[in-house]
């Protein structure tokens, strides 16, 4: 698989703002707000927790408003994101970090969380049918994935400059969408799983906040226009979230 759609190994920078959250410089992610809600509402103590695309591992915030005790692992594939998490939560023995992509996570990970969640990732991938399914694999009891779904599947990508190999981008990053239908059907392949599509909650005055500040300096940003539709560069972006019960 050519990997240069792997922006964050060749530049971390192009997601500075999870260093800040997770030092608390920014405020909460909406989407945290809401993992942190969904959660809440199926978690009991001492349960395992994994996030994966955690970055350096800012949902811990969050997470940690349910249970200070919480039982946090993070996998990431940019080792920038994981060496930095680690020297952060170095006296938090709560808390592990290993850097493996989700095309190829570690065996020793399968059926040992309660609850596996994935912030913001599968849109970023060229193909999601082998994430789900290690999404899948390393959960007990319930996966939770935020990401771009509508009516349709569309399928595109975010470039970072104009420099082309061979008539092919450089340095991009994936814009995915997929349909309703496509993620019901790969996870149906997968196995029989209690599915749920729940509609996406944010506050705009605080994404477009944030937008202004950053839009200089963050390329992709997102913004939100009327009727809350919220805008990724040129592209729309439907967020949706997945329950996936096991």
């Amino acid at each position: 698989m050519v990997n240069n759609w792997k922006i964050w190994n060749k530049n971390y920078k192009v997601e500075q703002r999870t260093f800040d959250r997770l030092k608390q410089n920014l405020p909460e992610m909406e989407s945290a707000k809401q993992l942190r809600k969904l959660i809440q509402k199926v978690y009991k103590k001492k349960m395992m927790i994994l996030d994966v695309g955690c970055a350096a591992g800012h949902y811990y915030n969050s997470l940690k408003k349910i249970d200070k005790n919480i039982n946090y692992t993070g996998i990431d594939a940019t080792k920038k994101y994981i060496s930095f998490a680690k020297k952060f939560f170095i006296k938090n023995k709560k808390t592990k970090f290993y850097c493996e992509d989700i095309y190829n996570i570690s065996s020793k990970h399968f059926k040992k969380f309660d609850i596996t969640f994935c912030c913001n990732l599968l849109l970023h991938l060229p193909s999601i049918e082998i994430p789900l399914k290690n999404l899948l694999k390393s959960t007990k009891k319930y996966c939770f994935v935020r990401t771009l779904v509508s009516s349709n599947t569309h399928l595109s990508q975010y470039l970072y400059d104009d420099k082309f190999k061979n008539k092919k981008p450089i340095n991009f990053a994936y814009q995915n969408t997929y349909s309703f239908e496509y993620i019901k059907k790969t996870l149906n392949n997968l196995g029989n799983f209690k599915i749920k599509f729940i509609e996406d909650e944010f506050n705009k005055t605080n994404i477009n906040k944030e937008y202004k500040k950053f839009k200089q300096k963050q390329k992709g940003a997102t913004k939100v226009f009327q009727n809350n539709i919220q805008i990724s560069g040129s592209k729309v972006f439907e967020w949706k979230w997945l329950k996936i019960s096991i």
